[in-house]
């Protein structure tokens, strides 16, 4: 185990657990017989941070006046955090669940270095880049950025990425930060992976060629063998590494863990009791796990919090929490809540939808001076945008909501009302339809092709998934008249 992380024996990053799958065999194994993850005892928490006075890590409040702080492998503190960092947590929780002491916090980027391509894809929601060959999916709702904006980046742009690798092995950045405008061939850039196609002091790792002959391997006291987890850093020419250093990453999941939270993507699905969650195993039989909400439909790459214990590599899962759903809103404050755990409404169309906050809520600033939004700096008139789940005929339970400029009102829901050419009304919402007049309301099918409304209204039936645009005049209809409405899949 490297040094460097001595004072964190107990997790691996998201990346480097999600990693394992592309080294596992089908059993889940490693080539020499290990499962890597998480190990030690005690409380760990991994997951994104969600918001600050303390820390939030999967809806737990950590006291942090103790805490050692590890980032990038150098001791700072709770102010070199960031809303959206994939952190781990050390620490005890209290018998009420939500709230706890971290002894340690630890943060370590996945990636850094320049971006050499960037791909749009067909809604404009998200972006795929290529940074060191490796394949990065940055959304314009769950990404956080510092430095740099998801309309501005650009190819070139030295980037921090910190995220989740999904079941095709690309990471989703839940956090970016612009590390320069421009590639600088001196620069020292970071790659983690497991040691592939080893000649001497030649490897590779995730696809990309690594020279090693002049780095510094003391953290590796066995020196450079096949199928080992490291970190790389050095310089990189477009098509290879020139390594300063290799670094050990935890991959030891021998030692079993009393509690454990882990925020994660399923990378492997075929039944909601076999699934895996970052490459790990969960067994969600043994201990009768429970599901939020209820029953869900999982599928590959649904976010997850999986809580329960280690035991020989299988997380024994006792609750498992979708983070993701498919309720959405994007409109101005009407009301406004009074702590993290209250709630508070948006004005969609002159009518109200209830967002309901949770300790689990990430809250995110892009107006503000700092990227974190404490719930009680919203004031009416703001712009947010939220997602979640719909937890009743008007209320979105939210897993994230954000504080924007002024952007088009859209609100995602299931169809709970359905008048024939005339109405459509979720989440408690009625939304008219045109269809003549200066701005006939425009439809998209499911596989985002135009449609038109005798179509929509033929496959459209209550508990059908849609999103709804509503512009304002003079750019659309009156207020209250879709403008664009559009099947989700």
């Amino acid at each position: 185990m490297s040094t460097r992380n001595s004072k964190f024996p107990f997790i691996v990053s998201a990346l480097s657990a999600a990693i394992m799958v592309s080294a596992c065999g089908g059993d889940g194994s490693l080539g020499g017989g290990d499962t890597a993850g998480i190990g030690g005892s005690g409380f760990i928490s991994s997951g994104t941070v969600t918001g600050f006075g303390s820390v939030f890590v999967n809806g737990v409040e950590f006291e942090t006046g103790s805490a050692i702080f590890e980032i990038e492998d150098e001791s700072l503190s709770q102010s070199d955090l960031r809303v959206g960092m994939v952190v781990q947590v050390e620490g005890t929780i209290n018998p009420d669940g939500i709230t706890g002491t971290a002894t340690g916090i630890q943060y370590s980027d996945d990636i850094e270095g320049p971006i050499s391509s960037i791909g749009i894809n067909v809604d404009l929601a998200e972006k795929t880049l290529t940074v060191l060959g490796k394949t990065v999916i940055i959304s314009n709702t769950e990404t956080a950025f510092e430095g740099v904006t998801y309309a501005d980046i650009a190819p070139g742009n030295v980037i921090e990425v910190s995220g989740f690798i999904d079941q095709n092995g690309a990471l989703r950045a839940s956090y970016i930060e612009l590390k320069s405008i421009s590639f600088n061939a001196a620069s020292i850039f970071e790659i983690k992976g497991f040691i592939t196609n080893l000649s001497g002091t030649s490897f590779t790792v995730q696809g990309i060629n690594v020279d090693a002959s002049a780095a510094n391997i003391s953290d590796l006291p066995t020196g450079l063998q096949s199928n080992v987890l490291v970190e790389v850093k050095g310089t990189y020419d477009g098509t290879t590494i020139t390594a300063t250093e290799v670094d050990a990453e935890n991959n030891d999941l021998s030692v079993d863990a009393d509690e454990v939270e882990l925020e994660g993507l399923i990378t492997r699905y075929v039944n909601n009791s076999d699934f895996d969650v970052n490459g790990i195993p969960i067994d969600t039989v043994t201990a009768s796990a429970v599901f939020t909400p209820a029953a869900p439909v999982l599928q590959l790459g649904d976010k997850v919090e999986v809580e329960g214990t280690i035991l020989n590599g299988v997380l024994i899962a006792m609750e498992v929490e979708v983070r993701g759903g498919d309720a959405e809103v994007n409109a101005t404050v009407a009301t406004i809540p009074t702590s993290l755990n209250d709630s508070f409404t948006v004005n969609v169309a002159g009518q109200t939808v209830a967002v309901q906050l949770t300790t689990a809520t990430r809250m995110e600033d892009d107006i503000g001076t700092d990227d974190y939004l404490n719930p009680t700096e919203l004031v009416v008139g703001n712009f947010v945008e939220v997602k979640g789940f719909e937890s009743g005929s008007n209320t979105i339970t939210a897993t994230q909501v954000k504080r924007t400029e002024v952007k088009e009102v859209e609100l995602q829901g299931k169809i709970s009302d359905l008048v024939l050419n005339t109405s459509i009304t979720l989440l408690g919402v009625t939304f008219l339809v045109e269809n003549g007049g200066l701005y006939p309301t425009e439809y998209e099918d499911e596989n985002d092709m135009v449609s038109t409304n005798t179509a929509f209204f033929g496959t459209a039936t209550s508990g059908t998934l849609v999103s709804i645009t509503d512009k304002s005049p003079p750019d659309g209809n009156p207020v209250g008249t879709a403008d664009e409405v559009e099947i989700e899949d």
